[in-house]
């Protein structure tokens, strides 16, 4: 069933945001966004000959904020970032259009299949957890738009950040969520363990 992932991943990111981060704006925007992302999900726009899904807009368009924010009078970094972006939307376009014209070289689910090879190339261009995720989010969802306008050319029926989409999404943002949290902790364990030791030999 498609958008079971999403929606999971979804509310528990939600609950996480809601009760664990601490009490800022950053969080609020966090929760309503992902509220958002939920409430219109099943919503379809019709844009010329597309049909594009309501929560794809709202990521890429929240995705395109928090970047700005985060990387604000930095513009090497904004270059290299959208650099990054770049590489992930060619590889989420690869992948789709690999599957189209040759779809016997996938032997595991594609959702697990494409959502590991977004991860991959995220950690290998990126070292902050943060702009990971939004780096993630901007390059598949500017890949999802990409490949409905190739797809267009041959004039298939294609909903641009369907929930198969979201699935992929999801399971990609919420893994890159775990590996930065496990970062976090061997970097706390570790800077505990060197204090510890200097205490010892002090």
């Amino acid at each position: 069933m498609d958008g079971i992932y999403f929606y999971w991943i979804a509310w528990i990111i939600w609950t996480l945001s809601t009760f664990f981060m601490k009490k800022n704006n950053e969080r609020l925007i966090i929760t309503i966004i992902i509220l958002m992302l939920i409430i219109f999900s099943a919503t379809i726009l019709q844009v010329a000959t597309f049909k594009i899904n309501a929560s794809l807009l709202i990521a890429l368009l929240s995705s395109y904020l928090f970047l700005s924010i985060n990387t604000k009078n930095k513009t090497r970094r904004i270059v290299y970032i959208l650099l990054c972006t770049l590489t992930i939307t060619t590889a989420y376009v690869s992948f789709q259009l690999f599957e189209l014209f040759d779809p016997i070289w996938l032997v595991f689910n594609r959702k697990i299949m494409l959502a590991f090879c977004l991860v991959y190339l995220t950690l290998l261009l990126v070292k902050d957890a943060k702009t990971r995720i939004i780096c993630a989010v901007i390059g598949a969802s500017q890949g999802e738009f990409l490949y409905a306008f190739i797809l267009s050319d041959f004039r298939f029926d294609y909903e641009v950040g369907s929930l198969l989409f979201f699935d992929v999404l999801a399971i990609s943002v919420f893994t890159l969520f775990i590996w930065g949290s496990l970062e976090d902790l061997v970097q706390y364990f570790d800077t505990y363990f060197q204090k510890t030791t200097k205490e010892k030999h002090g």
